[in-house]
């Protein structure tokens, strides 16, 4: 079976390097200002900044418990939060609105139907081309 690694899927290396840290994971300053003014606590603060980077980086949004523990760290470090703030969300709206914040941001349209299709179609064909091979 191929390793997750080794295809389109994204995800995160299994180290996450110093290098790969602040390229991908560091927030620019106009971000964290952003996710400041859309935010009212530290751990949605957290939360919002884990979001907006992971997105940027997978191009989905991954649950929070699977993002790696250096990735969290190195945001709260960034944004100055202590170590006892962690990335959780007290409440699925909370995640939905976080979601549609990253979206508005990044200019994303999300349509749960088109998606739908696509991935259908992209299924089908996938299958076609398996079968015949």
């Amino acid at each position: 079976m191929t390793s997750i690694d080794r295809t389109a899927y994204p995800g995160f290396a299994r180290m996450v390097s110093a290098r790969e840290l602040t390229a991908n994971f560091t927030p620019a300053a106009d971000e964290v200002a952003w996710a400041r003014a859309m935010t009212k606590t530290d751990q949605h603060l957290l939360a919002l900044m884990v979001w907006l980077k992971c997105y940027r980086h997978l191009r989905y949004f991954p649950s929070l418990d699977e993002v790696p523990d250096p990735v969290v760290v190195h945001i709260r470090g960034l944004l100055g939060l202590p170590e006892n703030v962690v990335t959780e969300v007290d409440a699925s709206r909370t995640a939905k609105r976080h979601r549609e914040f990253v979206r508005a941001r990044l200019g994303v349209k999300y349509d749960s139907a088109e998606v739908r299709e696509i991935a259908e179609a992209a299924i089908r064909v996938a299958a076609q081309s398996k079968g015949s091979g």
